[in-house]
């Protein structure tokens, strides 16, 4: 009779474990971020003059929200994986004084480590600056959420721990090449300098 619970049970509990393992972790679920990106490099016009170091700065918003599982993880991965949840994301920046829109939206795979440890790998974003420069960027992308006692978030901290500008312009017609840092802290809605549509 023992054997044959252990045997029920058992993959009841493996059934119970797949499932946790599928579930999408919400905690930065509509969340913004203010955001301080810096881009460091260097510029020229191709085979025109020599490179010459240049540096864009500008304040972006980044507003995350739990998408759609859009596909499985493959099997076979080279390495240990994460848990992952679908998070799409849509990047604010000044196009204009006083003028913000979107202007860079897409969605990416949200490692969880733990429960307040995120890491986005292989993040892409690209950054449009309000002078008209353009930077195309790889990173690798960690945030880590504040909670409350009662295990609520209450505030988290972003920050690229690697990055590259692969390539873009800072006048059209020069090649950007260089590196990215983007560091930021969460923010109310009610402090952001747009109204949501």
């Amino acid at each position: 009779m023992l054997k044959s619970l252990r045997r029920c049970a058992l993959p009841a509990v493996l059934l119970l474990l797949a499932g946790s393992a599928a579930a999408q972790n919400t905690t930065l679920n509509d969340t913004w971020f203010k955001l301080k990106i810096k881009v460091k490099g260097q510029t020229a016009v191709p085979d025109a003059e020599d490179p010459h170091k240049v540096t864009l700065s500008e304040t972006a918003y980044l507003h995350l929200s739990v998408a759609p599982i859009d596909s499985t993880p493959a099997d076979g991965d080279a390495f240990p994986v994460y848990t992952t949840t679908n998070y799409a994301f849509e990047l604010w920046t000044e196009t204009a004084p006083d003028v913000w829109s979107p202007t860079y939206t897409s969605t990416e795979d949200l490692e969880t480590a733990s429960a307040t440890d995120f890491f986005f790998s292989d993040f892409f974003m690209t950054v449009n600056f309000q002078d008209g420069a353009v930077a195309d960027n790889y990173m690798t992308i960690a945030i880590t959420a504040k909670l409350d006692k009662e295990g609520a978030f209450k505030s988290a901290k972003f920050k690229s721990m690697g990055g590259e500008t692969y390539q873009g312009t800072v006048e059209g017609n020069d090649a950007l090449r260089g590196g990215i840092t983007v560091t930021g802290n969460t923010v109310a809605v009610e402090k952001l300098p747009f109204e949501i549509p």
